[in-house]
């Protein structure tokens, strides 16, 4: 076949796929998921406070009970989009936001299986893992990684995150929070990595320094996520 037929048949091909391939269906805004608040100040679960997703614009938070946990409705809307035939679905993420009188607003990344699926709209899907919202006071310090990347970091969710890496990195190995599981360490890894993406560190004067001391101090968020999967001691 000359390079013009094959030019021809890959256009006749796609052009089929084009067709056949694209569809409406539902697809999800944010997942129905679950949490927990905690007041790093206390170490303890923070009740009363409002959490909602920030995608979700209008729609009204919901409080964190005595216990500090929520629960947060997803959404899904109508929309036309090309299924893909190696891969419908993919992992997506939505921010949450956490307000509370006298604190800095603290954030989190929910993870779930997105995509465009064919037919009326249903519920939203769970997302991957709970989710864990730390809260730090308004007077926090900052911290060693702020002094390597203060070139490079803005915004409130960053600023946050840096708290969350120096947090996690003081924690106790020996004496780990109830609420710092596997699936909650992954949470946390996933929206460090988010919001402070190893791409982002590029722009700091110090970034190799800054890079080291990111992975030195998270260090503990890939053992907790890993012993999951450590064999059982007899």
């Amino acid at each position: 076949m000359t390079h013009r037929g094959v030019k021809l048949a890959g256009a006749l091909v796609m052009g089929l796929c084009l067709a056949s391939c694209v569809t409406t269906g539902q697809y999800i805004l944010a997942p129905d998921a679950q949490g927990l608040v905690i007041d790093t100040a206390t170490g303890r679960p923070l009740a009363g406070a409002e959490v909602r997703y920030v995608v979700l614009e209008g729609v009204s938070p919901v409080r964190t009970g005595a216990d500090g946990r929520f629960s947060l409705d997803g959404r899904v809307e109508r929309r036309t989009g090309l299924v893909l035939p190696v891969s419908g679905v993919y992992r997506d993420t939505a921010r949450v936001q956490v307000s509370a009188p006298g604190l800095p607003d603290g954030y989190a990344t929910v993870g779930f299986i997105n995509g465009i699926r064919p037919g009326p709209p249903v519920e939203p899907r769970p997302a991957i893992y709970p989710v864990v919202v730390l809260m730090f006071p308004a007077d926090a310090g900052e911290t060693p990684l702020h002094a390597l990347m203060q070139d490079c970091v803005e915004g409130p969710e960053q600023h946050h995150a840096l708290r969350i890496v120096a947090y996690v990195a003081g924690l106790d190995a020996a004496d780990m929070p109830d609420w710092l599981t596997s699936d909650t360490a992954e949470a946390l890894e996933e929206h460090l990595s988010q919001v402070l993406p190893s791409s982002g560190f590029r722009e700091c004067a110090r970034m190799s320094e800054a890079w080291a001391l990111y992975v030195s101090q998270t260090e503990v968020l890939g053992t907790v996520r890993a012993s999951r999967y450590a064999p059982e001691m007899p």
